[in-house]
């Protein structure tokens, strides 16, 4: 089975971003039989109205939980003092606009394959209205993002708190500017095992999982169709692992990201406003 995903225009014209999510890098590496097969059906779904509302009613979610259980002590004005220059704080923000509006939408299809394993179709309920390029994904276009600037050593603690093998993609994205990571998680690592912060990141994850079927183009992704095409038993457990791990932690990060924007002053809705 040919690979069409290892060219990445194909995400980019998806998800509106050049950040690659370790969910796809993973599939890309170790299950590229399965990501060939469920990328072009998955593809059409992103590329509808419904899906982008359905992904930013979660960051609205999620801004909803923030703004009950933190109250930021950490702002602007504390990055400037400790030696941040505008430029650096603008770009820093670009990365996080991009985490805010595209991990929702990774986190949307992440619990539907999820939800396929188990499932003989998912998804068809879903308006098939296309969704326009905006200018806001124009931008999240021209931003970078570049992974791991920082040493592995930077994220030990991060890794350790949240109890994963390696640190979340949104802190490998933000490690350009170690400093403003240092200051936001000085608060961020206490307010993780809160458990109302927690239980809404378990809520998106299983909101996520439940809004499978409004994809707008159904997908059978069942163990039993898979063997049918093909792919291998080992593939398809290997698939089935690498989803089961990255969509909790896609469900926690879209809580993370949204704590250090709410800290730098950003508390807009997405869709429902307040």
């Amino acid at each position: 089975m040919d690979n069409i995903f290892i060219n990445r225009i194909n995400f980019v014209d998806g998800f509106r971003s050049k950040w690659i999510p370790s969910l796809f890098n993973q599939l890309e590496t170790d299950a590229p039989n399965y990501l060939t097969y469920i990328w072009p059906t998955v593809m059409q779904s992103i590329d509808t109205q419904g899906f982008l509302g359905s992904a930013l009613y979660m960051a609205d979610m999620a801004l909803d939980a923030c703004e009950l259980v933190y109250e930021p002590q950490t702002s602007r004005s504390d990055l400037v003092s400790h030696g941040m220059t505008n430029t650096d704080i603008h770009e820093l923000e670009a990365v996080l606009d991009l985490f805010h509006y595209v991990q929702p939408q990774v986190l949307l299809i992440g619990a539907a394959l999820a939800e396929a394993f188990n499932r003989e179709q998912i998804g068809g309920q879903g308006s098939v209205q296309v969704r326009e390029l905006s200018d806001r994904e124009k931008n999240h276009l021209n931003v970078e993002v570049k992974m791991d600037d920082a040493d592995h050593s930077f994220f030990s603690n991060i890794i350790d708190v949240l109890q994963l093998k390696k640190a979340p993609d949104l802190y490998r994205a933000l490690g350009k500017w170690q400093l403003a990571v240092d200051i936001f998680w000085d608060e961020l690592q206490h307010l993780a095992t809160y458990p109302d912060f927690r239980r809404r990141g378990r809520a998106l994850y299983y909101y996520a999982r439940a809004g499978s079927k409004f994809l707008a183009v159904p997908l059978n992704a069942d163990i039993a169709s898979l063997k049918k095409i093909g792919i291998s038993d080992e593939e398809i457990m290997r698939a089935q692992q690498i989803v089961n791990d990255n969509v909790p932690v896609l469900a926690m990060m879209i809580m993370h990201s949204t704590a250090i924007r709410l800290a730098l002053g950003h508390s807009t809705r997405e869709v429902v406003q307040s």
